[in-house]
């Protein structure tokens, strides 16, 4: 054989090496990543029923407590006998106080407070640890431990009227299912921090009937980046979770808006003031609800009792706070549809967004559970329907411009305050039904973003991470 065949057949032999590797390794990658779109679908599906049991469960203890469900607990508070409806916070602080108790006791949390979104970034961040080694979930506070800490903590502080929203549990709960079958199926890192994606955004799609909105707040907050390998398994997971909760609780938009089909021009020149003033409170607002932890513990320390014991004492000012304003009770939907629908007066709709935002502020402190999209929502109402009502005196266009900057305030103030412009504006247009307002969303909520984030360096969670040193 001449040295001119040698080579040739030496090349042929190598080619069909190497042709051989890449049709098993292809193998091996199809297998593992159908393996993935297959977990994502089930986690989804699995994440709906648990948001579903949530939302059930929330509802059952409010009925239990006020006599109706949080789209109508405003018009049950104003019913009740005023003892009872005082009563109600207070006893929720109790059995919370509780809870966190025997979560000290059992080793699930060094400090008592409820698993949120920070927790899943954090996860996310620290799937390996320093040696390359997988970190365990119970050290990133994401066993199944601290997903049934959360779950009960949620139903016992938003079922007795805690001012807080379910977003923040939900998602940490819908993260700590999907990251248990993820370590326990021993996927690699990158797969693990898909399913955790996976995770967050079946949670996000089933609490706000929201499947566009959950895909990209996992890629926008959680994940921190868009990567065309997740798109597809997070997608699956978010419309299956959302398709859940539609068959269990219907396809109604949880907010009604009026028609904008015709929206005046005009309104597009008051948009960028609207970020402005978006901007400057939700700067506000994170820096509240930040330092509340720190300053509830610091309380506690000084009054010579146990962080736990925190919630009843806050359960009696939430119950004045029932009392004298019922709209700040709980996510507050109700009064938040009020408001879209024009029927509060601008005075009256800036003393809620001040109410809310303290009381908001008092139940994180004090260690109730919750999160923080909805109170941002409602205060973004609050505040966009004051600035409407400024507007409609200049312009003369009624009610319609109070609705349009109602909506645009939602969008601006909670995806200013999240730090996720994209998603939380999609999470608007979901809850409403209304895409006309689109364009005067994004404007808002861009600027409002891009000044919080050259202000504090990023949203709230990104600022609740560095206080906590993770």
């Amino acid at each position: 054989m001449s040295v001119t065949e040698s080579v040739t057949e030496g090349i042929k032999k190598r080619a069909s090496q190497s042709k051989a590797m890449v049709s098993r390794y292809s193998r091996r990658s199809l297998v593992s990543e159908s393996k993935v779109w297959l977990l994502a679908l089930f986690c989804g599906l699995l994440v709906g029923l648990v948001m579903s049991a949530l939302r059930g469960a929330i509802v059952g203890v409010e009925f239990i407590g006020f006599g109706a469900s949080d789209e109508r607990i405003t018009s049950a508070v104003t019913r009740l006998h005023p003892i009872r409806a005082l009563m109600i916070p207070i006893i929720g602080g109790c059995v919370v106080s509780l809870l966190l108790y025997l979560g000290l006791k059992l080793g699930i949390r060094g400090d008592p407070r409820l698993g949120g979104i920070r927790d899943v970034i954090n996860a996310r961040r620290h799937v390996l640890d320093r040696k390359g080694r997988t970190t365990p979930l119970s050290s990133l506070h994401m066993s199944l431990k601290d997903g049934l800490q959360t779950f009960l903590l949620a139903v016992a502080s938003l079922g007795s009227g805690a001012s807080a929203g379910r977003e923040g549990p939900a998602v940490h709960i819908g993260a700590v299912l999907s990251g248990f079958f993820a370590y326990r199926l021993k996927l690699t890192p990158a797969q693990i921090r898909a399913l955790l994606g996976c995770g967050a955004a079946a949670a996000v799609a089933s609490s706000f009937n929201a499947p566009l909105a959950g895909l990209l707040f996992a890629h926008e907050v959680i994940l921190g980046r868009y990567r065309t390998s997740d798109i597809g398994p997070i997608a699956v997971a978010s419309v299956s979770g959302s398709l859940v909760t539609r068959l269990i609780f219907g396809n109604d938009a949880v907010f009604t808006s009026p028609d904008f089909s015709s929206t005046p021009v005009i309104f597009f020149l008051g948009t960028p003031f609207m970020g402005l003033i978006a901007a400057g409170l939700a700067i506000v607002m994170i820096r509240a609800w930040v330092a509340a932890p720190t300053v509830g513990a610091r309380l506690a320390r000084n009054i010579k009792i146990p962080v736990w014991g925190l919630p009843p004492l806050a359960g009696i000012v939430i119950g004045v706070f029932a009392l004298a304003y019922p709209q700040v009770l709980g996510v507050g939907y109700e009064a938040t549809a009020t408001a879209i629908a024009t029927g509060y007066s601008a005075a009256f709709m800036l003393i809620l967004a001040v109410a809310k935002i303290a009381a908001t502020t008092l139940c994180l402190g004090a260690r109730f559970g919750g999160g923080v999209f909805s109170s941002s929502i409602f205060v973004g109402a609050m505040i966009g329907g004051v600035f409407g009502a400024v507007m409609a005196a200049l312009t003369g266009h009624g009610d319609l411009a109070q609705a349009f900057f109602t909506l645009v305030g939602m969008g601006a103030i909670s995806g200013a305050v999240l730090g996720a412009p994209i998603s939380t504006t999609l999470i608007v247009f979901e809850l409403t039904g209304s895409y006309e307002t689109s364009a005067a969303v994004l404007i808002s909520v861009s600027m409002a973003t891009v000044i919080v984030q050259a202000t504090l360096g990023g949203g709230v969670f990104e600022k609740q991470l560095r206080i906590d040193r993770f």
